[in-house]
């Protein structure tokens, strides 16, 4: 075997003696942080496309699957605060590392699952790990770009990781469809594993001859996170956009992450790949909406309406898709493009979480915001489920329940109502006009 290690090793030194050009490094560093938020993505919405092979596999109902799902998110949540400290005091490196191998481990335990423990558990490493992906993208944003390339590049990093959840759904489907659930998780877990050693090897935190600098003045600073922690909480206009936040991506979340699929399935009679393309248009929405309605919000400098207006407009074309027997699945295909597109005005309240809070506190505003998101958006998808079963009549196909489409648009009542609420809670926030940056951050 020390053969295998030896020729792994020249290998990974002969790469990094073609990137001693700085010029070339800093984009291939860039390229390996933007390449796990994109694999993030991805096994963030991949339980959608495998709901019904869980409930006939481990004999368990809709409000199963939606707890251990879930698992994903409440461990994202969980994490963000600590990963905002953890990354200003290690950097990017050995951060990202550590989170690629938890993705690509929690992968393979979720694979091989033999019970129900071991799937919540594989959901919930790859939940640990991802939660390392976003900040490290920033981060490597910030310090190896001037600073007038971050917004483009952070924009950038944020619609291939999007491309990512696209990805996680119709290909993901053609994928399973023709190797089957296990084999294509437990791929893309030895994928994480290897996308993890690649980091390691290649990503360096900063520019050669910069990070003992900045490692020295790191150590001299006093961070008070706790401070930060307690202005950002006492601002009770940190609450309303968190909650504006969360209440906007909760469809994104539990719809399109993971009961998009199965509701599609049965209320519009299509298969399971074409019912995941149907959800890859709703990210493809998110990719296009972002940059337009973030050019929208910085010209008429009103983050407020933007709220609004896309709360409105989502609560009507979600309750089209689901309470309305649309003729056509390609009619399904652009109203969910659409309501991927206003979705996108989520990326405006960490923007916005920005603008309310003092300018030392910006970090801390925005794992803040980020951690209420995830930590009530992990809620949603086991609500949908115990909302499936609440009204089920008793149905079994070979012992599993079957959900009829009235159960399904009992359940996902939720997601119209969400977007309402994003809608009145924005008539409660107040905006500092006068800091609106051309800035719009994604987490």
């Amino acid at each position: 075997m020390s053969w295998i290690k030896a020729t792994i090793n020249y290998g990974f030194f002969m790469i990094k003696r073609h990137l001693k050009d700085i010029s070339i490094l800093k984009w291939v560093i860039f390229s390996l942080g933007i390449l796990f938020y994109f694999y993030e993505f991805f096994i963030r919405v991949s339980p959608s496309i495998i709901v019904n092979d869980l409930m006939t596999k481990f004999h368990i109902n809709a409000a199963t699957v939606g707890f251990i799902s879930a698992f994903y998110f409440y461990l994202y949540a969980v994490m963000q605060v600590p990963v905002g400290v953890m990354m200003d005091r290690f950097g990017a490196r050995s951060l990202l590392t550590i989170g690629a191998i938890s993705c690509g481990l929690g992968a393979i335990l979720f694979g091989v699952a033999t019970s129900t423990l071991m799937l919540s558990l594989g959901r919930a490493l790859q939940g640990i790990g991802s939660a390392f992906a976003f900040l490290g993208m920033v981060y490597i944003c910030s310090h190896w770009f001037h600073s007038s390339k971050l917004a483009f590049l952070v924009g950038l990093g944020n619609s291939i990781g999007m491309l990512g959840a696209a990805a996680g759904e119709g290909p993901l489907s053609s994928f399973n469809q023709l190797f089957g659930w296990r084999t294509t998780i437990n791929t893309f877990g030895i994928m994480g594993i290897l996308l993890g050693l690649f980091i390691l090897f290649i990503v360096r935190n900063e520019p050669e001859g910069v990070e003992k600098k900045l490692r020295k003045k790191q150590k001299l600073k006093d961070l008070h996170i706790g401070d930060h922690l307690k202005t950002v909480f006492k601002n009770p206009h940190s609450w309303i956009i968190s909650f504006i936040c969360f209440s906007i991506y909760a469809t994104t979340t539990a719809f399109a992450g993971l009961w998009g699929v199965p509701f599609l399935e049965k209320a519009y009679g299509v298969s399971n790949t074409v019912a995941s393309y149907a959800l890859s248009t709703f990210f493809l929405g998110w990719i296009v909406g972002g940059p337009i309605i973030g050019l929208i919000s910085d010209k008429i400098k009103n983050r407020k309406i933007v709220f609004i207006f896309s709360g409105l407009i989502n609560a009507g074309l979600i309750s089209s898709v689901i309470y309305y027997q649309l003729p056509s699945i390609y009619l399904v295909y652009v109203i969910l493009f659409f309501v991927g597109f206003f979705s996108s005005s989520q990326n405006l309240t960490y923007c916005v979480a920005i603008e309310i809070n003092p300018v030392e506190c910006k970090g801390t505003a925005i794992a803040t915001t980020n951690f209420i998101n995830f930590a009530f958006g992990s809620l949603i998808q086991p609500l949908v489920g115990f909302l499936l079963s609440l009204h089920w009549k008793g149905a079994l196909s070979n012992g599993i329940a079957v959900y009829s489409t009235h159960n399904y648009r009992f359940a996902l009542m939720v997601f119209p109502i969400s977007f309402l609420v994003s809608a009145l809670l924005s008539l409660f926030l107040k905006e500092r006009k006068d800091q609106v940056k051309k800035n719009v951050i994604k987490a």
